[in-house]
């Protein structure tokens, strides 16, 4: 008499088959990818409570940017220069701001200088258009705005009530 497999316990043995494989070593462990920090805090996302006002003065720096000079209460040696999301920072008054700080990455990938080089194509004619080098930028998600009274922070990131 045959006996019939269950198709439930196939995947479960070729997962079994795959872990011991990695644990006898022959093949390597996948690596995670490291974090990047951030400019407030070492780890992305940790509730913090950041205190300034934001840049007005002249240069190539991003609107909605917030001169940060205090971190969770401890005032900082030198400000720090951090751009806000979710939230239309008011001129030249000072904020007191709660969230977490996450990043992105812009500019463009060297990927695409690699490509244009494959083409035939002048890397030269896509560096005069970049506005930036390809780099990790961090930047403040507030949760709550403390200062100034009545100023509105978007719910658009996640939470549900």
């Amino acid at each position: 008499m045959r006996q019939r497999v269950r198709l439930g316990s196939v995947p479960a043995f070729l997962l079994v088959v795959t872990s011991l494989s990695f644990c006898l070593g022959n093949e390597p462990l996948p690596r995670s990818p490291r974090q990047p920090s951030g400019y407030l805090t070492e780890r992305l996302g940790m509730y913090v409570t950041v205190e300034g006002v934001p840049y007005d003065a002249c240069g190539k720096v991003e609107s909605n940017s917030l001169v940060v000079d205090t971190v969770d209460g401890k005032k900082l040696d030198k400000p720090l220069l951090v751009v806000v999301k979710n939230v239309v920072l008011p001129a030249k008054t000072r904020c007191v701001l709660k969230g977490y700080e996450l990043g992105e990455m812009i500019g463009r990938p060297p990927a695409e200088y690699d490509l244009y080089r494959e083409l035939g194509k002048d890397t030269q004619e896509l560096a005069e258009r970049d506005a930036t080098p390809w780099r990790w930028r961090p930047y403040f998600v507030p949760l709550v705005a403390v200062e100034p009274k009545g100023l509105e922070v978007s719910t658009q990131w996640g939470i549900r009530e």
